[in-house]
């Protein structure tokens, strides 16, 4: 689709970026004849909430999506046609600062080379019945004022609402100059409230402020009614944990964790001032984490009735079912669906409080779990367009993006990210346009990868973004993030992956002319791993560098499980070092011994290698470190780190987990082309009873449901799309190939 072209001119109330107030932007205008149909094509930046006579084009939120605003700038088009009248017509648009002008320090938000206060373009074309057309365009015939209800914003520290100031003065707009990035149609789906909770209890505390608990851990805001004297200032304040006492924690002004980062503000920290009217106060221009909010300063009683708690993310379709005989691994893909649900906020966040930053180890640990999950086609389609403008603005892809000029060093285990989600968006939606218009850069990148390897004697480095998070083996110490071993064998491992995956990729668009070049370095990446890392006399993989940090253990299970994972282990060492990696296992108590790298491919390891047993006794494990002791915490979102002290309680990349339930215990696998060829090849001897699958694929429904019965047979029930094929493995009783059609079998 060929994007609109602008006729109306940039427009803003200041110059200034440390102006953090909501500029309103109106015009008033007369129609006389006929409306046909009107299209309103708007970018305003940060973000946008537009009202055609006091009416909004739709329900959706923080518009627009975050992008590299440097290279790309999303507007959207909405049908205004049922929201104008043949008379008078008044438009008026209030403008967030989100990223466009964040002054947050930490990430270079504040020096970010497009940052620039909030501005506003947009076209109303309008058809008429009698084949004529009219565009009423932000020029500078729009007012604005700056004296509106939000008198501050920000994206991570929140909103000042001053209800007062219910008569803004307005004045002349200035023409600005159009952000360097490309104005581009968001065809992502839009963020949108997506459930209303009521809150569970209410506390008042002896201060006179009240704590609110959530039903759950929630990414969105309350919606409050207050109904108090003029001039009562109330703040409203939102975190995941309370402190060991019951009472609340900020952060930010250098309290709580990583409270420095904001030394002269709160985060997630809303100012309502009444102007002595009854009304609902809600933010616009910010979103919160939360499973806690404290009201602090309102005079009167907070009730239940009073308060609507939403849920807002980008409104991708739940695509899958799964459930299973035991109510922890129900309880734990609950946990993590709601997770990542929680971080799809315009790109895949890392967490909804601290960071809101669109982390590529995240994804990279994540995105299997999320593609059977949601339908991410076109969520991720924006998401690596971020990625592929970053690469043409450093020349690499940084470890979050969107970037200010920050993290962009070069580390693998994150950035390979680019290429890996590339690859499933053509195995799990059939891409293939898309992919094939940044297969250039996914090129340059990989081939700057293997000279990166090449000029290290074909193995990465000690430094880099690695295992990261795992555990210190002390439960209730402090998380120390940061790898004992080193990157290497990671940093190593993931070129090699991803050079698969280039190869897959190159295969299925057609252009194969750069294969050899990715076939040569996995070859010689494959013998420098092993030269460097096995260690043939102990069977294990290792590094020589190492810090101690907490009582970690000098075997690494991640050091042993990315040479499993990725096929790099000689075929006369695999069954030994598999072996070492199951005899540590056993010996740690059947758990978790990983950060976010080995706990991804820790079950589908032990899985194909065979050891139901001990992937079972893993997944179901419910003592420090494991998934379970989250659900013994009574928690419902997944945790940052295996710790009590964790900072984050919302953080998907630990709850790698799932992809397991679809691809092992449904047997959902070897997907390719949307679906249209895959494979369905269950493990029954998985500890289960029965599994029930379902998906909506790009072909259709498919089925996988399955329960062993009194004499220890199995009752299979498959459902096919019609336009599938599929290799069909049912235990050691059927093999063979199957077209779209529903099945039973007893075996």
């Amino acid at each position: 689709m060929k994007d609109y072209e602008f006729k109306g001119r940039w427009i803003a109330a200041s110059t200034d970026v440390e102006d953090r107030f909501a500029p309103l932007f109106k015009k008033v205008f007369k129609l006389e004849k006929i409306i046909k149909n009107a299209t309103l094509y708007i970018c305003g930046l940060g973000f946008f909430e537009v009202k055609i006579n006091n009416l909004l084009p739709d329900d959706s939120v923080l518009n627009p999506t975050h992008s590299q605003y440097s290279s790309t700038v999303y507007y959207r088009a909405f049908d205004v046609t049922t929201l104008l009248k043949q008379e008078e017509n008044e438009i008026i648009v209030e403008l967030g600062n989100s990223f466009f002008n964040e002054p947050t320090t930490v990430w270079n938000w504040h020096i970010a080379s497009w940052r620039n206060t909030p501005r506003l373009i947009l076209d109303l074309v309008i058809e008429y019945t009698d084949n004529t057309t009219e565009i009423i365009k932000s020029d500078e015939t729009f007012k604005v004022a700056i004296n509106g209800i939000i008198t501050k914003n920000s994206i991570y520290c929140g909103e000042i609402h001053d209800m007062r100031n219910n008569e803004p003065e307005f004045k002349d707009v200035i023409l600005v100059e159009a952000p360097t990035g490309k104005l581009t149609l968001q065809t992502s789906e839009p963020i949108r409230r997506i459930k209303e909770y009521k809150v569970e209890e209410i506390k008042k505390q002896p201060d006179g402020s009240y704590i609110l608990t959530a039903p759950e851990m929630i990414t969105g805001w309350a919606k409050i009614k207050f109904n108090v004297p003029k001039d009562t200032k109330i703040t409203v304040t939102y975190m995941e944990q309370l402190k060991k006492d019951g009472t609340f924690q900020k952060i930010g002004k250098r309290e709580g964790h990583d409270g420095n980062w904001w030394p002269e503000d709160y985060i997630q920290h809303d100012t309502f001032i009444s102007n002595g009217e009854e009304c609902f106060f809600e933010p616009k221009f910010s979103y919160k984490g939360f499973k806690y909010i404290e009201i602090a300063g309102c005079p009167t009683e907070i009730k239940n009735e009073d308060i609507v708690l939403y849920k807002i993310a980008n409104d991708v379709e739940f695509i899958s079912e799964f459930n299973c005989s035991n109510k922890i691994i129900n309880d734990l893909h609950n946990l993590m669906h709601r997770t990542i649900l929680n971080n799809l906020q315009g790109k895949p966040t890392d967490t909804p409080v601290w960071e809101k930053n669109g982390w590529l180890g995240d994804l990279n640990c994540g995105l299997t779990s999320m593609m059977y999950n949601f339908d991410l086609k076109l969520f991720l389609e924006s998401f690596v367009t971020t990625m592929n403008d970053c690469f043409n603005e450093f020349s690499s892809v940084p470890v979050m993006v969107p970037s200010a000029n920050w993290g962009w060093e070069n580390s693998p285990v994150w950035n390979t990210a680019f290429v890996f989600t590339a690859e499933a968006l053509l195995r799990f939606c059939d891409h293939k346009e898309f992919v094939k218009s940044v297969y250039e850069n996914l090129v340059k990148f990989s081939k700057n990868q293997i000279k990166a390897l090449e000029d290290n004697g074909w193995a990465w480095g000690t430094r880099g973004l690695a295992d990261w998070v795992a555990p210190v083996n002390c439960e209730n110490e402090e998380v120390d993030p940061n790898t004992s071993e080193g990157a290497e064998i990671c940093g190593t491992g993931f070129v090699y992956k991803m050079l698969e995956s280039m190869l897959y990729i190159s295969d299925v668009l057609g252009i194969k002319e750069n294969n050899k070049i990715f076939e040569d370095a996995r070859k010689n990446i494959y013998r420098a791993f092993n030269e460097k890392f096995l260690n043939k006399e102990k069977n294990i993989y290792e590094t020589l560098f190492w810090e101690q940090r907490g009582k970690r253990q000098k075997y690494r299970q991640t050091s042993n499980l990315v040479p499993l994972a990725f096929g790099l282990v000689p075929e006369e060492y695999k069954k030994a070092v598999f072996s070492n990696l199951v005899d540590d296992i056993k010996c740690k108590g059947y758990h978790l011994d990983t950060g976010c790298i080995g706990t991804k491919f820790i079950l589908p390891v032990l899985l194909d290698n065979g050891d139901y047993a001990t992937a079972y006794k893993v997944l179901t494990q419910t003592t420090y470190p494991s998934w379970g002791h989250w659900l013994s915490f009574g928690d419902t979102t997944a945790w940052e780190s295996w710790e009590t002290t964790t900072r984050s309680k919302d953080h998907y990349f630990l709850a790698t987990y799932d992809e397991i339930l679809f691809s092992h215990f449904a047997g959902v696998c070897d997907i390719e082309n949307g679906f249209l060829t895959f494979s369905i090849k269950p493990i029954f001897d998985c500890g289960l009873d029965f599994v029930n699958c379902k998906i909506k694929t790009p072909q259709g429904i498919l089925k996988v449901e399955w329960q062993k019965t009194e004499n220890n047979n199995y009752k299979i029930n498959i459902k096919i799309p019609e336009k599938s094929t599929v290799k069909l493995i049912l235990k050691e009783k059927i093999n063979s190939t199957v077209t779209g059609g529903e099945y039973s079998w007893v075996i």
